[in-house]
């Protein structure tokens, strides 16, 4: 037989606990958006604890990088650009053991469509550096073959950061090796680096 036992009555908070528990929530609520929110996000500080935390840096990091060039405005899938995309093609000839390196600076969410087609394969890496390193050896590596190497590569490509990004491209083979390169995106300069010698290359506006 199952010994029926009465559960003990709760009791519920008076309504000057409530009171006084929504106050404190307001207080706490307050507190965290003059101390954190405001100096971290709008670069408001009227407490001057943003400063104080190092919290005012955050607001300004966004406009440092950007100041002096329009940037992408992205709406969903749709990303509005304030000028025409560019185009660019490049012949490229390597001897056995040479290397040659093609960069594009772009704007963070800038797109470029590209494809690359050589007379043999080549190893490759298409990489990026941010015109903000974290430190001075900084790089950001999307795709690489060191092993087999491969002969061609076609794809789109949306910038991380703002930087510059391309391909290094390096023959291991013992015959020279011809490379066609065709880019077209949101980049505002290109260049070329082939040893100790770097170039700017020439870029047009598409027709």
């Amino acid at each position: 037989m199952i010994e029926e036992k009465s559960l003990p009555a709760l009791e519920t908070p008076s309504k000057g606990a409530i009171v006084k528990a929504t106050v404190i929530a307001l207080a706490v609520a307050l507190l965290i958006l003059f101390t954190a929110v405001l100096p971290a996000e709008y670069g408001i500080d009227p407490l001057k604890t943003g400063a104080a935390l190092g919290l005012i840096g955050l607001s300004k990091t966004s406009d440092t990088a950007t100041a002096g060039r329009a940037t992408p405005v992205q709406t969903g899938i749709y990303t509005s650009q304030p000028k025409i995309y560019k185009v660019d093609s490049e012949d490229l000839a390597l001897a056995p053991g040479e290397g040659v390196e093609i960069k594009y600076h772009m704007q963070k969410g800038a797109v470029m469509v590209y494809g690359w087609k050589a007379t043999g394969k080549v190893q490759f890496e298409f990489h990026g550096e941010p015109d903000q390193k974290p430190r001075p050896d900084y790089f950001e590596s999307y795709e690489l073959d060191d092993k087999g190497g491969q002969d061609h590569s076609y794809g789109s490509f949306i910038a991380p950061t703002t930087g510059i990004h391309g391909w290094f491209w390096e023959n291991k083979g013992d015959k020279d090796v011809q490379i066609h390169l065709t880019t077209a995106g949101f980049y505002d300069s290109a260049k070329m680096l082939a040893g100790d010698t770097k170039e700017d290359l020439t870029i047009e506006d598409a027709k």
